[in-house]
C-alpha cells in the first residue's frame, strides 16, 4: 500500500471514529476567576503585566483593576456605545476605542480624551499600537492601512491589499507591519515607508495573524485550511498548527517565550499554547462558560509573566493560569 493511500485511511478513521484529536500534554483549572460583566462583552484587552483590564458590552467602556478586583471608572454617552475594538498600550499610558468608523484615544490614569481620528469613507477591520506607543495602525476593509503617530498627528495611508485587510500585528519596536487579507495574503511591511517586504500565500482569505516581538516569527491563519508559521526571510512556512481541526479561529494570539510557543485564544473558550518549532499542541485550557449561554468566547489573552497566563472572556471573566516553562520547553 502507498504511503498517500496508509494517509488517507488514517485520516478518513479519524473523521469517521473521532479518533484522532489533539492531545495537549498539560491542562490545569484557573489559579484566578473574577466576575467583572453581566452583558455580553463586544471587546476586551488586558494589560501586558496583567493589572488592568478593558472591556466594551456596546453600552459603555470599563476600566478594571485586576489586582484589587474593582472597576476603576466606565466611558458612557455616545462615545461608549457600539465600540468594536479595545486596546491598551504597553505602559498603561493610553488606551484606545473605536466603533470602526472612529477611534479615540484617551489618558489611562484619567480617562481623559486625548485625539479622535475618523476613518471617513472606510471601516476599520482592526488596530494595532506598537509597543513605543508612538503609533497606531488602522487596518482597513479597503485594503488600505494608516500609520498614525500619535504625537503629531501625522497620517500616511499606504494600499497594501487588493481587498479587505482583516487583521494586523506590529513587532515590539514598531519597524515591521503584518497584515491578513481576503486577497489570500499575509503581507509583512515596513511602518515607516509601507515598502512591502514579504508576502505569504494562503488558499483563502486570511482572518488573522501575529508578529513575534522581533518580527522575525510570523503566524497566518485562514479561513479555510492553512495555518502557517513563517520565518522571516522565507516564503516557504516553516510549520503548520498540527491540529485535525477543519476550521480554527482565533480571536487574539501572541508568539511568546522567546519565539518557541503561540498563546491562541478560539471563539470556543479555548486558550492553547503551541510549539512554534513543529506546530505541535502543547498545553490548553477552558476558559469559564456562563451555564445559561450556548458558549463563550475568550476575547483577549497575555502572558503577564514567565508562568502566568491572563485572559478573559466575551461573559466578561477575567482569568489566571499557570503554565510551566521548565515542563513544556
Amino acid at each position: 500500500m502507498s504511503l498517500v493511500m496508509r494517509k488517507f485511511l488514517i485520516l478518513l478513521f479519524c473523521l469517521t471514529l473521532n479518533a484522532c484529536t489533539d492531545q495537549p500534554v498539560y491542562t490545569s483549572a484557573a489559579m484566578v476567576t473574577q466576575h467583572y460583566s453581566e452583558a455580553v462583552l463586544k471587546a476586551a484587552d488586558i494589560s501586558s503585566d496583567g493589572t488592568l483590564s478593558i472591556l466594551s458590552d456596546n453600552e459603555q467602556v470599563c476600566i478594571w483593576d485586576n489586582i484589587k478586583n474593582q472597576q476603576n471608572y466606565c466611558l458612557q454617552g455616545l462615545d461608549a456605545k457600539l465600540i468594536e475594538l479595545v486596546g491598551i498600550s504597553h505602559t498603561k499610558r493610553y488606551f484606545y476605542t473605536s466603533n470602526r468608523v472612529n477611534v479615540h484615544l484617551y489618558n489611562l490614569a484619567t480617562g481623559r480624551l486625548i485625539r479622535v481620528w475618523s476613518a471617513g469613507d472606510n471601516i476599520i477591520n482592526d488596530i494595532a499600537m506598537t509597543n513605543n506607543e508612538n503609533t497606531l495602525i488602522f487596518a482597513f476593509r479597503s485594503g488600505q492601512a494608516s500609520v498614525v503617530s500619535v504625537h503629531s498627528d501625522v497620517i500616511n495611508t499606504f494600499k497594501l491589499h487588493r481587498l479587505d485587510i482583516n487583521t494586523v500585528a506590529a513587532s515590539d519596536d514598531g519597524t515591521k507591519a503584518l497584515t491578513g487579507s481576503s486577497d489570500k495574503r499575509a503581507n509583512l511591511w515596513s511602518i515607516q515607508t509601507g515598502e512591502l517586504l514579504e508576502s505569504y500565500h494562503h488558499q483563502s482569505r486570511v482572518n488573522h495573524v501575529a508578529l513575534s516581538p522581533t518580527g522575525k516569527i510570523a503566524f497566518t491563519l485562514d479561513a479555510i485550511k492553512d495555518r502557517y508559521f513563517w520565518r522571516t526571510g522565507n516564503t516557504q512556512p516553516q510549520a503548520e498548527l498540527g491540529s485535525h481541526v477543519k476550521f480554527i479561529e482565533f480571536n487574539d494570539s501572541q508568539i511568546i517565550n522567546h519565539n518557541k510557543w503561540l498563546l491562541s485564544a478560539s471563539p470556543k473558550q479555548v486558550i492553547q499554547l503551541w510549539r512554534v518549532s513543529d506546530g505541535e499542541l502543547i498545553a490548553q485550557w477552558q476558559a469559564y462558560k456562563h451555564e445559561q449561554r450556548f458558549r463563550s468566547s475568550v476575547l483577549a489573552i497575555e502572558m503577564i509573566n514567565p508562568n502566568t497566563i491572563a485572559s478573559i472572556t466575551s461573559d466578561g471573566v477575567y482569568q489566571q493560569w499557570s503554565v510551566s516553562i521548565t515542563t513544556l520547553d
